[in-house]
């Protein structure tokens, strides 16, 4: 269970706070991001590494650190899954908040938490994600690449989708591209090159591979599921030979 939320910048001052149920753990917001701001600066400069979480009596702190901010969920995990998935939302939240707001934003209005305050309805949609997440029997499966995604700064997104419910069952990409575009065209898409490979005889498609305008899309089938992982175009390079697809006059 979610205790509370705090984004604070690196130097620890608080740039949005929330607690759904009310705990004594928002009482003293830039107390509390001040020692957690601290904690990660002395982990830095001994290890030259950050901290993932600090176990408290009653809590874990759960950390994801994305220049210039730090995001920190407090919750209470029963098990190592809890732990995973905890940290997927701490990196979700964080990368939302950058997504949102500029780096140059967050230096001048730090501090002013009102200026923050419409970060609510992103922290609202992550954590319904997260909670209609807790409740898939495949939940191993997906925060394995969740995790992984939340890793990788050159994975823009990545989206599950069951093939034979036909349906998104978890999701975590940019505003600028929309999930029911894969809704409506993920079945069709896997029919397709199921269809191609039996005409080349080829056999199974299991993957895909598609450059868009903005970014390269990747398809990979395991069983009824599809993995769909969104990333930017440095990640693979110019694969493809310009003259292939520059325009035809």
């Amino acid at each position: 269970m979610i205790k509370n939320f705090l984004i604070i910048s690196k130097d620890g001052v608080p740039l949005f706070s929330t607690d759904p149920n009310n705990c004594d753990v928002e009482s003293d917001n830039t107390l509390i991001g001040c020692f957690l701001s601290a904690i990660q600066s002395f982990a830095k400069e001994v290890s030259n590494s950050g901290i993932d979480s600090i176990k408290m009596d009653s809590f874990t702190f759960f950390y994801s650190a994305k220049d210039p901010i730090f995001s920190i969920v407090a919750a209470e995990p029963s098990d190592d899954t809890d732990n995973r998935l905890y940290k997927i939302t701490a990196d979700r939240l964080s990368r939302s908040f950058l997504q949102k707001y500029s780096k140059n934003d967050i230096d001048i209005k730090k501090g002013e938490l009102h200026s923050f305050s419409d970060f609510e309805e992103e922290y609202k949609k992550i954590s319904q994600e997260i909670e209609s997440l807790q409740k898939q029997g495949n939940k191993d499966f997906i925060l394995n690449y969740f995790s992984k995604a939340a890793d990788d700064e050159n994975i823009r997104g990545i989206i599950i989708f069951d093939l034979k419910e036909d349906k998104i069952i978890a999701s975590d990409i940019p505003p600028d591209i929309s999930e029911k575009s894969f809704e409506s065209f993920s079945s069709m898409l896997f029919s397709f090159i199921d269809r191609m490979g039996n005409e080349l005889k080829a056999g199974k498609i299991n993957e895909v591979l598609m450059r868009a305008e903005k970014h390269w899309i990747g398809g990979f089938r395991k069983g009824d599921m599809a993995v769909f992982t969104i990333f930017t175009h440095e990640f693979f390079g110019n694969i493809i030979p310009d003259f292939i697809t520059s325009r035809v006059d």
